[in-house]
């Protein structure tokens, strides 16, 4: 029996701790300050439209502010983005998932934030993405193809205003968790 060993298990450290899992989760504030603005706008225009000459247009942009307030109350739903542990990595491209291990993935690349209004990108970039995105829905596809001619990835998600990570270390959270298995880097 060792020193360590006789401590309480409260007492004891672990020499290699366990990874702790990495999420992307949408913004609740953000999302949630969005519909209720939103929401308000378009209790306005609709109040106004009925006593102006004008009311058709009031009901148009009325209905377009109640269209963002459902779209941003729908993104206080979603939840996490993206789920990193010791066995890979899963996405939420829509509402489907998309998930693979560390042994094929090529690379994952990380593009930090610049300024505090901008959103950063975690893409992901399998060794053979055919497989993987054959499999999905035609309307998942359509995303990830979109994904990768905006990014270069088909599987990539935003970080920072928008969407927040339980560790502020990006790189460093998805380099532990990936332990040697494939390259995290930080795209500059």
């Amino acid at each position: 029996m060792t020193a360590a060993s006789a401590l309480p298990r409260h007492d004891r450290f672990d020499v290699d701790p366990e990874p702790v899992p990495f999420t992307v989760r949408a913004s609740q504030r953000v999302h949630g300050g969005l519909a209720a603005g939103a929401a308000l706008v378009a209790i306005g225009f609709a109040a106004s439209a009925s006593t102006s000459p004008a009311g058709i247009l009031r009901w148009i942009v009325a209905a377009a502010f109640a269209v963002l307030a459902v779209v941003c109350a729908r993104a206080l739903t979603v939840g996490d983005m993206l789920v990193a542990d010791d066995v890979g990595i899963r996405l939420r491209i829509g509402s489907e998932w998309v998930g693979t291990r560390w042994e094929d993935i090529e690379e994952v690349t990380v593009l930090q934030r610049r300024h505090p209004l901008d959103d950063g990108r975690i893409a992901v970039h399998l060794q053979d993405p055919g497989p993987v995105l054959g499999a999905l829905p035609s309307s998942t596809r359509k995303t990830t193809d979109a994904n990768r001619r905006l990014t270069g990835s088909s599987l990539a998600i935003p970080f920072g205003l928008t969407a927040r990570p339980s560790n502020g270390e990006v790189v460093q959270a998805l380099h532990m968790l990936a332990d040697a298995r494939c390259p995290v880097r930080e795209q500059l």
